[in-house]
């Protein structure tokens, strides 16, 4: 699949990404309960869950600008640089206020998959050197490495919950948080070995692309307005997931019905690596059906299934119906992905990436304050089928919306075609061109 420098930098970026969301696995699932313990309400919960969020947003549409304008690497370092400090102190601070300015202003992920910067940047150097048929497979690779890391740091918090067990929870839970930070210092040396081109050098690698080349600057315009549209829509799909990230998930499985981290990482684990299993098929179903019927088709019923979740009458009802919904709940990320970067041309699939990341960090920040007040002023099940709504909604949304919009990687004779075709099935308008 790729080469030479190609071929270091997807390896270095792999594990990179590997090992960042291991850490922020562990961070995810004690970092709820580690604040319960340190004295904070449920509500308080949600609302720095809620602020590490928009911190996140911000940071992550402030960096990503100066990477266009600075050396990637030096962005990446910084970001390294505030999740190991961020994480020394929400684990060792003994001061309230001085946690929460560190829970919100360090670099962490309540959801237990991705946070800061890092995956902005680190789509954006991949997608430089790749020719458009390899973006999805490359993705879900990439992808599929995260959610394993993110599976194993779910497991590794709950077996060192379990093995110092002989400590207070709030010692065990610093264990883990200092385990998270420990991350950091490897994750720095991977990055010190990329090799990144220039961005002038990078679009010479670029295949030619002959609607980009002969495109107006109208059309370029229009492409630009579609990425606002699509920013939007995931905005709805990214608030709708806020109210379920793994650490309010975590928090509802122990209200509910008293399970403890071992439980409850054990429990993740399956999740994170069933949704990294699901990567592989994303690209075998993405040539056949197209990337926006991939991306919908697969998330509707996951989307539905959280309406459901809270109504099952027992915890292992409820595990079983979690784990299953994993498979097909996270297949849409690497397919988006490609989809947002396919939708306008190379020179501005960084821009795509940034504003897609931001704008659901964004969204999704506000979502766990208020999952924290509904489950401790109405009832506990309430963030769940809100969540199931909104997402169910964006499905819909999405689908009507770009069903007749083309993307940017097709040449004008399959794009003649697949404009006939449309007549009969307008969604083909939407496909990648990746056709057996």
């Amino acid at each position: 699949m790729l080469g030479g420098d190609l071929a270091k930098n997807f390896t270095l970026i792999c594990s990179a990404k590997a090992l960042r969301t291991l850490g922020f696995g562990l961070a995810s699932v004690v970092l709820g309960l580690y604040l319960l313990e340190r004295g904070f309400s449920k509500t308080e919960v949600g609302v720095l869950l809620s602020a590490t969020l928009i911190q996140d947003a911000v940071l992550t549409t402030a960096f990503s600008a100066l990477a266009s304008k600075y050396n990637n690497r030096h962005i990446l370092f910084l970001s390294c640089a505030l999740m190991f400090f961020g994480a020394l102190l929400i684990a060792f601070s003994q001061d309230k206020w001085i946690l929460a300015i560190a829970v919100v202003c360090g670099i962490i992920s309540p959801a237990g998959f991705e946070g800061g910067p890092f995956a902005a940047i680190e789509q954006s150097i991949l997608s430089r050197a790749q020719r458009t048929e390899e973006l999805t497979k490359v993705l879900s690779v990439y992808n599929m490495v995260g959610f394993g890391g993110a599976a194993l740091g779910a497991l590794l918090a709950g077996s060192l919950v379990a093995a110092f067990s002989s400590f207070s929870k709030l010692e065990a839970y610093q264990f883990v948080l200092v385990a998270y930070a420990l991350c950091t210092p490897v994750i720095l040396l991977l990055y010190g070995m990329l090799k990144i081109a220039p961005l002038e050098s990078a679009e010479k690698m670029k295949e030619p692309d002959p609607r980009s080349m002969n495109s107006s600057s109208n059309d370029s315009n229009y492409r630009k307005s579609w990425i606002w549209q699509l920013a939007g829509l995931q905005s709805l799909d990214a608030f709708g997931g806020g109210f379920v990230v793994q650490s309010m998930l975590t928090l509802w499985f122990y209200q509910q019905y008293q399970l403890d981290a071992a439980f409850l990482g054990s429990l993740f684990f399956w999740c994170n690596i069933i949704a990294a299993l699901s990567f592989t098929l994303a690209p075998w179903i993405t040539r056949r059906i197209g990337l926006l019927r991939t991306m919908v088709f697969t998330h509707l019923p996951c989307s539905l299934t959280l309406c459901l979740l809270p109504f099952l009458p027992s915890k292992e009802w409820a595990a079983a119906l979690l784990i299953a919904r994993s498979f097909f709940s996270s297949m849409d990320i690497p397919v988006r992905q490609a989809y947002a970067m396919l939708l306008v041309p190379a020179r501005d699939r960084a821009f795509a990436s940034g504003l897609t990341s931001s704008s659901r960090a964004v969204a999704q920040s506000i979502s766990p304050s208020l999952s924290g007040f509904l489950m401790q002023h109405f009832f506990l099940a309430s963030p769940l089928i809100c969540a199931g709504l909104a997402k169910s909604v964006y499905d819909i949304l999405l689908y009507m919306s770009f069903r007749n919009i083309p993307l940017e990687g097709l040449g004008q004779h399959e794009n003649s075609e697949l404009s006939a075709t449309s007549q009969t099935d307008p969604e083909l308008l939407a496909s990648t061109g990746n056709r057996t």
